[in-house]
């Protein structure tokens, strides 16, 4: 069963809005995966900001869990490159694509479900949005490609 990627928000503010009038707590992506009623199964992911540790509970909701930020219990990215083949891993260390990325592809290629696609990148140029896509075609088999996506509709 596919998971889904969603935000989480921390209780930590980026660099760039420290001096902001209004506080823009950091939200970063997590993949999660469902159990077989539904619902969202429980895991630990650490910001990829400030390292706060995150349980997740539901879709877009965390707990943190203060004092525990040395965990060493979090699925890293090295532990994901051990499941897939050394072109997937290659790719997502050459886009810098972040841990939730790492899992859904992961996720993918362990259920078989061939043929979906992930972006790994987006940019926002002339209030247009481009993205990089990888196709998962098989278990070594992959297609990448750049789409565009507008966002503003003309008349």
């Amino acid at each position: 069963m596919p998971g889904i990627k969603h935000l989480i928000e921390c209780h930590c503010v980026l660099p760039l809005y420290k001096n902001s009038q209004k506080i823009i707590y950091h939200k970063f992506p997590v993949y999660s995966k469902f159990d077989d009623k539904g619902r969202i199964k429980q895991k630990l992911v650490k910001c990829n900001n400030c390292d706060a540790l995150h349980l997740i509970k539901e879709i877009c909701r965390s707990e943190i869990k203060p004092g525990k930020d040395q965990s060493s219990l979090v699925v890293t990215k090295e532990d994901l490159s051990y499941m897939l083949s050394d072109k997937i891993v290659s790719i997502l260390e050459k886009v810098d694509a972040d841990i939730s990325t790492w899992e859904q592809i992961t996720d993918i290629v362990e259920e078989e479900r061939w043929k979906e696609k992930i972006v790994i990148k987006r940019d926002i140029i002339d209030e247009v949005e481009h993205v990089k896509i990888i196709e998962v075609l098989g278990e070594n088999k992959l297609k990448i490609y750049s789409d565009v996506i507008r966002d503003i509709i003309s008349e």
